[in-house]
């Protein structure tokens, strides 16, 4: 395992350290200030400053665990230490869920667990073999549909998921996308034609890009958080959210094309992927977004309240 310095030894240097999966071991960790330092309570991890690192520390790379990173380059600069790269956890926001089920690299054999069974109805709405995966394999037992907008590998009905009711006269015990509903024009129609052709007691499974590159223009409409596909499926609208998280952290900052004010700015709380995992728990017969009001789909929360 890599032995490095951490340069920071606050919560986010902390965070590190405890991370069994962070791929590093901490040997030392810089704070200019130790009476600030929250790492005094680790056992056999000194507290040093630049100077010690140079004399004493200097084979091993550095981890800058701080928000002011630029700060902190300026600082190394000085001194010509150059071996530094900034940890991920800066980019991190803490009230940004993971539900380890359903994230990205997880959620096709969580539902395959649960679904590939023999009568099991399933629809895959953008099943078309785009990337090169496909997921009819992952629902052998069971009785898979994969739908698209266009003919093609994987696919065994054609049509727009605006109007997908319109394409069936069968109920499914799941239905699931993967990149699609950032490619839907009107997303709160595909999500009442999902809940229009879910049995009650199913289940509905959304993954989608929280942020991500500009792809299949013009038809690269949202962007969507774990609460923004939650909206898209409302308890009044019988359904009940089962699971729902981020995941794939991505390292943002403002680069030099940003207004000047934003230049190298930190951009935390990107995630390239959020997912959405939810039940029909009741039969409703009139599904119509014009009878919603924002408490029915924003539940219990509320907009943060001004601070001042």
């Amino acid at each position: 395992m890599e032995k490095v310095v951490i340069f920071g030894a606050g919560y986010i240097g902390k965070k590190c350290i405890d991370n069994p999966g962070r791929g590093f071991e901490v040997v030392a960790a810089i704070d200019n200030n130790r009476k600030l330092s929250g790492m005094e309570i680790v056992p056999g991890i000194p507290i040093i400053t630049i100077n010690e690192y140079a004399e004493k520390y200097r084979a091993f790379d550095i981890v800058i665990t701080v928000h002011d990173y630029q700060d902190v380059i300026g600082q190394l600069q000085q001194w010509n230490i150059n071996n530094y790269r900034i940890a991920a956890e800066i980019f991190a926001v803490p009230d940004v869920p993971y539900d380890a089920d359903i994230s990205h690299t997880n959620w096709a054999k969580y539902l395959s667990k649960m679904y590939n069974k023999k009568g099991m109805e399933i629809l895959e709405i953008g099943a078309r073999n785009v990337t090169g995966r496909v997921l009819r394999d992952c629902f052998s037992n069971a009785n898979y549909t994969g739908f698209d907008y266009y003919a093609g590998e994987n696919v065994d009905v054609v049509g727009d998921a605006h109007e997908l009711s319109r394409f069936f006269n069968k109920k499914f015990d799941l239905i699931f996308s993967s990149a699609v509903f950032e490619h839907l024009a009107m997303p709160w129609k595909v999500s009442r034609e999902i809940i229009k052709l879910l049995k009650v007691g199913g289940h509905v499974f959304i993954e989608t890009h929280y942020s991500y590159s500009s792809h299949e223009r013009p038809w690269h409409f949202f962007q969507f958080s774990e609460n923004a596909l939650d909206v898209l499926f409302p308890e009044k609208f019988g359904m009940s959210c089962i699971k729902k998280g981020c995941s794939n952290l991505l390292e943002g900052r403002f680069s030099a094309y940003a207004a000047e004010y934003l230049r190298g700015k930190t951009v935390e709380g990107l995630y390239c992927h959020s997912e959405y995992f939810g039940q029909k728990v009741k039969e409703v017969e009139e599904l119509s977004w014009d009878s919603l009001k924002l408490e029915d789909v924003v539940k219990a929360t509320e907009y943060p309240r001004p601070k001042w």
